[in-house]
């Protein structure tokens, strides 16, 4: 097609494609006698190469872009750095579709959910569990808000935007409560443990379960706790508290299958708290990741953090799996507990 649009030997060797050539036609017929057909064919040419070059930089946006959510480790940039409640023991951060910002937060006796203002981190609206409740991971779906508990095997049901308790509901997901999240269609639940169970809304019943489980550093991954659904994945702090130990890594996992397709390096988030926080990192881990998709931000804080951050993520394709086995605190491949047999 470079051809057509040269000169001399280069002009006869090629052809004008029938899209430049009717763009040709159309602009001779409105030019009447003020051009030549020579320099008609050359402005053809010129346009046609336009559309070419844009379409060419389109593909390589894609292929970035492609590139970027392919990238098996990421770190990232803070953009912005906003308070916290540093008496909240953050287990569940999630936005509504409104942009409301809900948190739920756990211990005996101290647990509750919240709705937050950004900004100033204060609370709005709140409503406490009852004390024999732990407050778990929380997700919105539809005009509610679920909240899971850790080992009462019950899932609450708050009504929006006023937290008013409408439900209890017995379930039997896995051995514990730990994160909840959705994809519009269907719960996405962990347990402490490597499984993810796919639940129906509503009634809660388990249709699938699988393992959370890297191919790359060929071990399952235990402890996945806090879920978000962001850009078409699910993305999952890791606390391997049965372990003994804690992570501050995101896993970023494939809903369908369980596999984990890549990893954030989230270091220096908690080193940034205050420290009787950095004094306990077992118990004050980040836990809490909400995506705002109207905005396309990405917020992330811990237990009894005095901050919350919105994140932009950094693809970082010269780290490999080396990286995550030496950073991320990930625990025994086998599951073992500690302390067990």
């Amino acid at each position: 097609t470079a051809a057509a649009c040269g000169s001399g030997p280069q002009r006869r060797s090629g052809k004008l494609s029938n899209r430049a050539k009717g763009t040709a036609r159309t602009l001779l017929s409105v030019s009447g006698s003020r051009f030549s057909r020579n320099a008609m064919l050359k402005v053809a040419c010129a346009l046609f190469l336009l559309l070419a070059l844009g379409l060419a930089l389109t593909g390589l946006a894609q292929r970035s872009v492609e590139t970027d959510s392919a990238a098996y480790v990421s770190t990232f940039e803070i953009i912005s750095t906003m308070p916290h409640d540093p008496n909240a023991f953050t287990q569940g951060l999630t936005f509504a579709p409104d942009g409301t910002l809900y948190e739920s937060d756990g211990l005996y006796g101290h647990s509750s959910v919240r709705a937050v203002d950004i900004a100033t981190g204060a609370t709005l609206r709140s409503t406490s569990n009852k004390a024999h409740h732990f407050g778990e991971g929380i997700e919105v779906v539809g005009d509610r808000l679920v909240q899971l508990t850790w080992r009462e095997n019950v899932l609450l049901e708050y009504s929006l935007p006023n937290l008013t308790l409408l439900r209890e509901v017995p379930i039997k997901i896995g051995r514990e409560g730990w994160g909840i999240a959705t994809d519009g269609e269907r719960l996405y639940v962990t347990d402490s443990g490597s499984s993810l169970y796919h639940v129906e809304p509503g009634s809660y019943r388990v249709t699938k379960k699988v393992q959370i489980h890297d191919p790359r550093l060929e071990r399952d991954i235990f402890g996945v706790n806090e879920l978000e659904w962001v850009r078409g994945e699910l993305w999952g702090n890791v606390y391997p508290m049965y372990q003994g130990t804690a992570s501050e890594c995101i896993a970023r996992i494939n809903a369908t299958s369980g596999e984990v397709t890549g990893w954030l390096d989230m270091r220096g988030l908690f080193s940034r708290q205050r420290e009787t926080v950095r004094q306990q990192p077992h118990s004050y881990v980040l836990n809490g990741i909400a995506y705002n998709e109207a905005t396309d931000e990405v917020y992330v804080t811990g237990k009894r953090w005095d901050q919350q951050f919105s994140v932009a993520v950094k693809p970082a394709p010269h780290l490999g799996m080396e990286h995550v086995q030496a950073h991320c605190n990930l625990g025994n491949p086998s599951g073992k507990q500690t302390g067990m047999g």
